[in-house]
């Protein structure tokens, strides 16, 4: 279609007739019988893929080509430049990304409609597609599908339009994936336009521009992401549009977008949520927008628009229960009564003749187990792998060799390169929206230490390190102290007499280092095992004193973010801290990815990484060892939410945590694929070796509630299951009330003697409410009251004062389990 004049996308014959010659194909494919579940082989075989030659295929459609009906192919870590078709007959097949994370593995080519079709012609939108997967009974987990054509480079009249992925079979399933492109990003296609064809899409991100989701198919996007981009049109303008289909008059349900988010960053009032596409006589399109989020560059008045002189109108398009401020109930946005909802609701869609009903458990591939309904979707951003700012404003290079981690007394007193990097701070700014790097950099292979008291980064900033540079912290505690508040590196009534050694300040900052090809990367190096100047006893010695006094130390914590939204950690190691590791306040947008944390499990007090009040927040590819909880979120003065916790390894830890500080209510966390291991990578078993655990009081307690816990792995933890709250005994006047919480898939394996789960609500009027599934656990002993608890395939069986247990079956097994060794640093 021309860039500027929407208006004539697929108003020419020629540009659709690779999808009526599609149809007539599938008609004949619809003749071949559903395979019943009973005619799959009785065992399903795991065909991996890896482009390094690791596994059995190097290619993706090789894996597809050699697969049977029922199959699982499981594809490694990398990028796939290859196109990808299943066929009819491949059914039941599963596809799955192997790290669980789909910006891991990605699927990617860029033909358009008017790219040369082998044999001649062109090959039309449909023939665009990276992927067209038309089997039934098909899932798609954990994978990015993207279309890269560039519409810029095209020769003007070219068609433009470019399928990332080609939905074309009956009861499919697309989870957690990605999908990527700009004209016509997802097709979801019935070939025989009368035939039942459904897919289901949840947790999703689907990104284009015009007519992103399009087609005649009955498809479902559940707790969707849809990116809206940014075509430069202004305020008013035309961007795109987010649907267009075609539904079948006879057909009642088309397309539904539902508890889902739209995101842009485009002008106001650029995107309409569809229109119309009217390819033939029997077309009369039908979409429902419920219960999302919508955001200004949705034309809220007139969400809906003609297309190829087909008024909308005419058309079955509809909204109920949006927020956000594209949504709007006007006379050119026609409504849902409340009585109609419920006609118009995912089951509902996907029912069918058959009943098929994929909403109430979402079969989590990557491990068997199942994702009930409700299930927590975590960060609401499309979050992928960092990268270093292309703008180096300042460069410092490193004077020092510490190869003891120490130095002479006169720079241990007065650490000589704080006011270096500090100035450097100071003096960089960000470039437009492009934040700019301060980068420390070795001098030579002897000459690679900095030694600094406390910094601060700036709005926009990122400290750099490169891969063989450490940042070494003052042990003076005069450059840590507080005016006003206790001494410093000293015990006291009270805690807060310490500056962090970093301190971010504004938004779009980052610490972030240079990983090596050998995997070594920039680190920053608190030293708590060593002396504080002016005493005989270390920082984390101090910690244990003030344990046994029943008083509070004064330690420096490594990294502080408060109020800093969109901060980023990436490939940095932090060791050593005298207190927390990281915190991060009261931001909105905070992802780690790639950090390592090594302090040893003795060290108390040293918290791996704190949330806190923070909302959109991604954890991921990490791995944190340290004396404390290796994840805590609180939400003590403000309300924590929209938080993933995703593929983190964790080694003596007390657990990956929710509390104590609860007040302010905690909501839709996700945890996912963690592994944890009870002793530390130098021998030391943890001394609260906990693995999942949501902790409060009545001293700081308030509402937890949609946390979720998949696929986690426990070796040598001692209490594997911990939700608690009486924490700490404490009293007061707070209510903690744990609700709406899963945990599916735990493997708790090598649990010492003792271990022991503990499920406690508070009283019976704030019972726990608690869902277990697929639990396969070495030592099954609990205490439990005042719970609610339904049990799927779990060999935990708690009962106790006021506890009820609800048992049901479901598919899906526990995971099985590897424990990674802590990387070597």
């Amino acid at each position: 279609m021309p860039d500027l004049d929407r208006r004539t996308h697929r108003r020419r014959p020629a540009t659709r007739r690779v999808l009526a010659a599609a149809g007539v194909l599938a008609v004949m494919g619809a003749a071949v019988p559903l395979i019943a579940q009973a005619a799959l082989p009785a065992k399903a075989h795991t065909l991996t893929v890896a482009a390094d030659g690791s596994g059995r295929y190097r290619t993706v459609q090789a894996a597809v080509d050699g697969a049977r009906p029922g199959d699982r192919i499981r594809i490694a870590k990398g990028t796939y430049h290859e196109v990808v078709r299943v066929p009819v007959g491949k059914d039941g097949l599963t596809i799955v990304g192997g790290t669980g994370n789909p910006a891991d593995v990605v699927i990617t080519y860029g033909n358009s409609a008017a790219s040369a079709k082998s044999g001649g012609g062109q090959l039309g939108t449909e023939g665009s597609a990276t992927a067209t997967f038309a089997a039934t009974g098909l899932t798609v987990e954990n994978l990015t599908v993207e279309n890269t054509f560039d519409r810029a480079a095209a020769q003007p009249g070219t068609a433009t339009q470019a399928v990332a992925v080609a939905a074309e079979g009956d009861r499919q399933v697309f989870r957690n994936d990605r999908i990527i492109g700009h004209q016509d990003t997802l097709l979801a296609w019935s070939p025989n336009a009368t035939a039942q064809t459904r897919q289901y899409f949840t947790d999703d991100y689907v990104e284009g521009a015009v007519d992103m989701i399009f087609g005649n198919a009955t498809a479902v996007l559940d707790r969707a992401t849809i990116q809206a981009d940014d075509d430069g049109a202004p305020a008013g303008g035309l961007n795109g549009f987010l649907t267009a289909a075609n539904t079948e008059a006879a057909h009642k349900y088309g397309l539904l977008i539902t508890d889902s988010a739209v995101r842009s960053t485009a002008k106001d009032g650029t995107y309409y949520l569809g229109r119309p596409w009217h390819p033939t006589a029997s077309a009369v399109a039908q979409v429902v927008v419920r219960n999302t989020v919508l955001p200004a560059a949705v034309k809220s008045a007139t969400p809906w628009t003609d297309m190829s002189g087909i008024s909308w109108h005419s058309a079955r398009l509809t909204s109920y229960g949006n927020t956000g401020p594209g949504a709007a109930t006007t006379a050119d946005s026609p409504q849902l009564s409340a009585a109609q909802a419920g006609e118009y609701t995912a089951t509902t869609y996907l029912a069918g003749t058959d009943g098929w009903n994929p909403v109430d458990r979402a079969t989590s591939t990557s491990t068997g187990s199942t994702v009930p309904a409700g299930t927590a979707t975590g960060d609401t951003r499309h979050v992928t792998e960092p990268a270093p700012p292309n703008t180096v404003c300042a460069t410092v290079p490193a004077a020092r060799t510490m190869p003891s981690r120490s130095t002479d007394q006169g720079s241990e007193t007065t650490p000589p390169d704080t006011v270096r990097i500090q100035h450097a701070l100071d003096t960089c700014t960000q470039t437009g929206h492009n934040t700019v790097a301060i980068r420390l950099q070795a001098t030579d292979a002897g000459h690679n230490a900095f030694l600094t008291g406390p910094l601060t980064i700036h709005q926009g900033e990122v400290l750099l390190l490169d891969s063989n540079v450490t940042l070494y912290g003052s042990r003076n505690p005069v450059d840590y102290q507080i005016t006003g508040k206790p001494t410093c590196g000293t015990l006291a009534s009270s805690s807060g007499g310490c500056k962090p050694l970093i301190s971010v300040a504004g938004a779009n900052a980052g610490i972030e280092a240079v990983r090596a090809a050998d995997g070594g990367q920039g680190r920053i190096d608190g030293r708590g095992d060593q002396t504080v100047l002016g005493t005989t006893t270390s920082w984390w010695q101090l910690a244990t004193d003030a344990q046994q006094a029943g008083s509070n130390q004064n330690n420096p914590r490594l990294i502080q973010a408060d109020n800093s939204d969109d901060f980023t950690l990436y490939h940095v190691d932090l060791l050593n801290s005298p207190n927390f590791h990281v915190v991060y306040n009261g931001g909105n947008g905070f992802t780690a990815w790639g950090v390592r944390i090594k302090t040893p499990a003795t060290a108390r007090n040293t918290d791996g990484i704190d949330p806190a009040g923070a909302t959109n927040v991604t954890i991921t590819d990490s791995s944190v060892m340290d004396g404390d909880d290796g994840i805590a979120i609180k939400a003590g003065n403000k309300p924590s939410s929209n938080i993933t916790v995703t593929n983190n390894h964790f080694y003596g830890t007390h657990g990956i945590s929710v509390g104590s500080e609860t007040s302010s209510g905690v909501t839709n966390v996700l945890f996912r694929d963690n592994t944890l291991t009870g002793t530390d990578a130098l021998g030391n078993a943890s001394g609260s070796s906990t693995g999942i655990r949501i902790k409060s009081s009545p001293a700081n307690g308030g509402r937890v509630t949609g946390v979720t816990y998949l696929n986690t792995c426990l070796d040598a933890v001692r209490a594997p299951l911990v939700f608690d709250t009486h924490y700490s005994a404490g009293s007061g006047s707070n209510t903690p009330w744990f609700t709406g919480i899963t945990v599916d898939g735990v493997t708790a394996t090598h649990s010492p003697s003792g271990a022991r789960s503990t499920l406690v609500g508070l009283d019976k009027a704030h019972p726990l409410e608690l869902a277990l599934a697929h639990l396969n656990l070495d030592v099954t002993t609990a205490t439990a009251a005042n719970a609610r608890i339904t049990a799927t395939d779990t060999d935990l069986h708690p009962s106790g004062p006021d506890v009820t247990v609800t048992t049901t079956d479901g598919p899906g097994t526990a995971p099985t389990c590897t424990f990674p060794a802590f990387p070597a640093l």
